[in-house]
């Protein structure tokens, strides 16, 4: 019997399972980058916090750690909190047995014996109290500053209370009464402001008994801000009222706009003259022609811009030098007008084999017999050009300058390359307030530094976010005011 022959070669439920991971993979890498710059569009995305989750989830383990050895260790730390408080109080009253022994001794009773052992006993409180302070068991350090504090007390004690009694007493046997006035003058005042910061260590001490898990929060509160400080936060329309704060992003949209109406008129024309008049069987060569015009298009557009801009650098390029010798001061580096004027010849440049293309292939769709019966009727190579072939390539035309005034509108690479959009000078626009910035600026230029130079990532996409919202405005404009009413049938 012979054997059934499948119809198919996989199972539908397989071909539908392929269908379905594509159309997913596609959807995720497509839309998953567009709608995370969104997102970072309206936070306070930085350097420091557009990757940290590794070390946030460090820095939580690390929070989790401490927290959980200081509730476990609990009574073994609140005894030490208590021996440093203890040795605190000594230290205390020690200064004040030693600052009554001076206010109430003369050179008779004066026990320089009793106030070096004093002196010693002091030391040895404070030295037993920092142990404890500063020790990695404790993790009282850090807290509400007690660190600091008791370095201030030990800093007056030892800077100061101990530095004047040396000073004044050194190695003296016998105390006068102008060693006893001036350790009144100079050494008490520092021994009460001494006393006065280790009381103020001895309360912090006293908040930690009465307040574990305050002291807990306390020390984990630097893991903490660390925390805050690197980890991304939603900040709303902050971004987008930075951009608008001071006059720098709105230049830089005014200078699209107007780049967009002086380079685009300026490509096209050239585009189409050359379209036309390669198109003529009166031009000799016009093939070998044509293909020296693409050049432009094939060569990078690294070289492209680098070789302009060596052409036009001042006292170096052969055409700065030839405006020079002609009297005309040109600098693409410290003259606004300038430099804008070599981002319109460059765009042109790069452009016009593009709007050349896109003509030539309309004009080669023209029937001949068009073009021959007004020849027969008389008209000029002008009446031939306005009447018959211009209405006839209009459309595609029109279509190539949409296209070329998007990319006129995100102008990049030409102002990087050529000067970095400078010069730098101070901005003023409208009623934006004044600062300094690149008067050459453009839009993705813009955003591209507040990126890459000034790191600021959520910035960066604010002004990115500005630009796309320009550019649907854009088309949609083009769609509806010109190319819709251009169409067959349109209105």
């Amino acid at each position: 019997m012979p054997r059934k022959k499948d119809s198919s070669l996989y199972p539908t439920q397989v071909a539908f399972m392929l269908i379905f991971l594509s159309l997913a993979l596609y959807l995720f890498f497509s839309l998953w980058p567009i709608m995370y710059s969104v997102f970072i569009a309206f936070t306070d995305a930085n350097n420091i916090n557009i990757a940290s989750e590794p070390r946030v989830r460090e820095l939580l383990a690390q929070k989790a750690a401490l927290t959980s050895y200081l509730t476990s260790n609990k009574d073994t730390i609140l005894k030490q909190v208590y021996q440093a408080d203890r040795y605190l109080g000594d230290a205390t009253s020690l200064l004040t047995e030693m600052r009554n022994l001076i206010l109430t001794s003369n050179p008779q009773n004066f026990s320089l014996g009793r106030l070096s052992s004093l002196r010693r006993r002091v030391d040895e409180a404070l030295t037993y109290a920092s142990s404890i302070v500063r020790s990695n068991t404790t993790f009282l350090y850090y807290y509400r500053n007690l660190g600091n504090t008791l370095y201030r007390a030990v800093s007056l004690i030892e800077g100061g209370v101990w530095s004047d009694l040396d000073r004044i007493l050194g190695f003296k046997l016998v105390v006068s009464d102008n060693d006893i006035k001036q350790l009144r003058e100079t050494v008490v005042p520092e021994i009460d402001q001494a006393l006065s910061v280790l009381r103020e260590c001895q309360a912090l001490l006293r908040e930690i008994e009465r307040d574990y898990n305050l002291f807990v929060t306390s020390a984990t509160a630097g893991l903490d801000e660390e925390i805050d400080r690197i980890s991304m936060h939603f900040i709303g329309l902050k971004n987008f009222q930075t951009l608008f704060t001071d006059s720098r992003f709105p230049y830089s949209i005014y200078k699209t706009i107007l780049f967009v109406f002086t380079s685009v008129p300026l490509k096209v024309t050239v585009g189409v003259l050359l379209a036309f008049l390669l198109s003529s069987p009166m031009i000799y060569g016009r093939r070998v022609m044509r293909a020296a015009l693409l050049v432009p298009w094939a060569i990078p557009i690294l070289l492209s811009v680098t070789t302009w801009r060596m052409m036009m650098a001042p006292g170096i390029g052969p055409i700065a030098s030839y405006l020079s010798s002609m009297g005309i001061d040109f600098s693409i580096y410290t003259r606004e007008w300038d430099a804008f004027l070599a981002y319109n010849i460059v765009e042109m440049w790069l452009a016009y084999p593009f709007i050349m293309t896109v003509t030539m292939a309309a004009i080669s769709s023209i029937p001949r017999e068009l073009i021959e019966s007004a020849m027969v009727d008389g008209a000029s190579a002008w009446q031939r050009f306005k009447d018959v072939m211009l209405p006839l390539t209009s459309r595609p035309i029109l279509f190539a300058s949409i296209l070329t005034a998007g990319a006129s509108l995100q102008a990049f690479m030409v102002p990087l390359l050529i000067n970095g959009g400078g010069p730098t000078k101070e901005l003023q626009f409208l009623w934006f307030s004044r600062t300094t910035g690149a008067v050459n600026e453009m839009m993705v230029l813009f955003g591209y530094k507040r990126a890459y130079l000034d790191q600021q990532y959520g910035l960066s996409a604010a002004a990115y976010l500005v630009v796309v919202l320009i550019l649907l405005v854009y088309a949609l404009a083009w769609y509806y005011l010109i190319y819709k009413r251009t169409s067959p049938g349109g209105t």
